[in-house]
């Protein structure tokens, strides 16, 4: 089933699900996915948004091992590239969308400087790319900041080694960029190992790493079950919030944190913890912080004008079979597509959102993108597995 099952508006209670807005023409959504027939590999495919029913225009495989698909870029700028990466053959790939709706791919590559198996990239003033790399070349830990320029040609780079913590623990997983501090700020989690609880700062202009710094305990009224005080382990998607200067970043034990005094001596602070475990990809609109809470099949809108004491706003939760993963937002904030971290459900999702009220909503009858047995260029049908989402414009 690919149905919703309940639109819960905590603060507003009451509210109706509005209906889905209208796309207009030249409106795409891009996805990156592995193909589960294990002989394939992976593709980018292209729908757009402005036909009723969306139509997927475009399926461009890449030369990476099935399951290689992982992260994309979380939006589109205005070069038209978007950078992915295919984690188990530690690569990345850019696409050129400039031709919206039929991507083509620029460039590969695989190492980059001295470090291996990319991970994150976030889009710089110059319109370079800056990317996390987990390991380095040729094995080891850890890895490191690169620099990347559009035809992912490495620019410079600096390791995450820090001074201060066993070199062993750091592996740096996702970043964000805040250009007007002068700082980075990038998560520790290893994709393979449990292991991963920094988050480390760094000066932006010439990646110098300022500081490594553990994450803290959970506070104790956020203990529940499932969870003794395991929220602060393997932090994940940093992401900048409204104010310019706030860093908040969840965890994948599902918790939430903010970073604070960034030109100073950073602080991590515990904001909150949801139940179970897997929280993955969230999207900052405005003052809302929207999170993929699988163990609830749901996801979540909070108002973090405070970070210290987000308040839940609103919740839509899926069928018990759909375990949101990737969040993507349009450019407007209007609408988000998710994509579930389950191979048996092959389908991304697209709900409502109000940046005004941070009233998440949908309706029976909502968009769904199917990848389910579709065509490859050369004839081969088959499903394909979502996980890295990005929303186009023509």
């Amino acid at each position: 089933m690919n149905r919703i099952v309940v639109v819960a508006a905590l603060v507003a209670s009451g509210c109706a699900a509005t209906p889905e807005p209208p796309a207009t023409s030249g409106d795409y959504l891009y996805v990156w996915a592995w193909a589960s027939d294990t002989t394939r590999g992976s593709l980018l495919a292209a729908f757009d948004l402005g036909q009723n029913p969306p139509k997927l225009t475009s399926v461009l495989p890449a030369d990476a091992p099935s399951r290689g698909a992982h992260h994309i870029e979380h939006d589109l700028g205005p070069d038209s590239l978007i950078f992915a990466n295919a984690f188990g053959a530690g690569r990345t790939f850019v696409f050129d969308l400039r031709n919206a709706g039929q991507p083509r791919l620029k460039a590969a590559l695989a190492d980059a400087g001295p470090f291996s198996h990319p991970h994150s990239y976030v889009r710089l003033p110059n319109g370079n790319r800056l990317a996390t790399f987990q390991w380095k070349a040729g094995g080891g830990l850890p890895g490191g900041l690169v620099e990347l320029d559009t035809a992912g040609t490495p620019v410079r780079w600096s390791s995450a080694a820090p001074r201060s913590a066993d070199s062993l623990q750091i592996v740096p997983y996702s970043l964000a960029v805040l250009p007007q501090l002068d700082r980075v700020v990038s998560t520790s989690t290893h994709m393979i190992e449990n292991i991963g609880v920094h988050v480390q700062v760094w000066r932006l202009s010439d990646l110098t790493l300022l500081h490594t710094m553990p994450v803290p305990l959970a506070s104790p009224s956020h203990v529940h079950a499932g969870h003794d005080s395991t929220h602060h382990r393997l932090p994940g998607e940093p992401r900048v919030l409204a104010d310019g200067k706030t860093v908040m970043f969840g965890t994948f034990t599902c918790g939430l944190y903010h970073v604070t005094a960034l030109e100073q001596e950073p602080q991590v602070t515990f904001s909150l913890a949801f139940p179970g475990a897997d929280c993955a990809v969230p999207v900052v609109i405005g003052k809302y912080w929207i999170q993929t809470v699988p163990a609830v099949n749901a996801l979540v809108a909070l108002d973090v004008s405070d970070p210290a004491n987000p308040v839940e706003v609103s919740r839509l939760t899926f069928a018990p079979e759909v375990h949101p993963h990737w969040l993507g937002a349009d450019p407007w904030g209007r609408r988000l597509a998710v994509s579930s971290a389950d191979k048996s459900d092959p389908v991304i999702r697209l709900v409502n959102f109000d940046s005004q009220t941070g009233m998440l909503s949908s309706s029976p009858d909502a968009t769904v993108l199917s990848l389910k047995d579709i065509a490859w260029p050369d004839g081969f049908r088959g499903d394909a597995i979502p996980h890295g989402i990005v929303f186009g414009r023509r």
